[in-house]
């Protein structure tokens, strides 16, 4: 009996929430296992299918931009991977997290638990496939295209660290939106055809003319995609802008996700 409180009178702060992760890491970490297993289960290839789908998407970008559009940035394939494995990563984390908690109804019933664990595990997940992917294409690709290793390499996990940070804040938002919103999963479809074309992922930056290239590299992935390319195709220090833009979203969509998921956090039950 002195385990049992009233969920009335106590308010979710964020280090409870921290708290509350770190108890329930083992449930965390159980959800993230059973869609990777789940998502194989059955299968031949197994895991070796998450590589099929960013393979088959750099290779029929590869082919329109190289052979039908005709662009002429050197390397493209190694240009276009920078870009479109972490932006498949981001695309994927925010569709899954708009259903984190409306179609978990019956585990939130059942067990109690901080909600925020839904639509992390959706993040984490993804990340898991991520790292997969770019663990094979990366150093595949840096070996096809000669390219030595040199020291801005070295800040590839704190601009992946960033991305996750950001992509955590924005799952939170998701997943609290749908819940009171279901119009929010249909929104972004539309907003992410949108943001792809003006996220520098099939063509640099550099190619941008000057008054818009401030404006696409203000978009929310940006920054992230940039410092990638920075880091392993020109192997150059990121510039001062991608610094701040990255951390500035960053912590500010993680921050923003985490305040508004702890201010709905006690209302999310009664929308399921």
């Amino acid at each position: 009996m002195t385990d049992m409180m009233d969920r009335a009178t106590e308010r979710p702060s964020i280090g409870s929430t921290i708290a509350g992760l770190i108890r329930y890491r083992e449930l965390l970490k159980n959800l993230v296992l059973k869609d990777l297993k789940l998502k194989y289960r059955g299968s031949v290839l197994g895991f070796l299918w998450s590589l099929v789908n960013p393979l088959v998407m750099i290779g029929v970008y590869a082919v329109a931009f190289t052979y039908i559009l005709r662009t002429s940035v050197e390397g493209f394939v190694f240009f276009l991977l920078l870009g479109i494995l972490p932006w498949s990563f981001f695309v994927s984390s925010a569709n899954m997290s708009t259903g984190a908690i409306i179609d978990s109804g019956s585990l939130m019933r059942s067990v109690r638990f901080p909600p925020a664990i839904l639509p992390i595990a959706t993040v984490l997940f993804n990340l898991a496939q991520y790292l997969l992917t770019i663990v094979v294409f990366l150093p595949l690709m840096l070996l096809v295209y000669r390219v030595p290793p040199s020291g801005p390499m070295l800040l590839y996990p704190i601009f992946l660290g960033l991305q996750v940070m950001f992509t955590v804040g924005i799952a939170l938002l998701l997943a609290a939106g749908t819940a009171f919103f279901r119009d929010v999963r249909h929104l972004l479809e539309i907003a992410l055809s949108i943001l792809f074309w003006l996220t520098p992922i099939v063509y640099p930056l550099t190619q941008v003319s000057a008054g818009l290239r401030g404006i696409i590299l203000l978009t929310p992935l940006s920054p992230f995609i940039v410092a990638y390319q920075q880091i392993f195709y020109y192997r150059q220090w990121p510039d001062a802008e991608v610094w701040l833009l990255a951390t500035v979203y960053a912590f500010g969509a993680l921050w923003a996700g985490v305040r508004v998921f702890l201010a709905v956090e006690d209302r999310l039950s009664e929308q399921l």
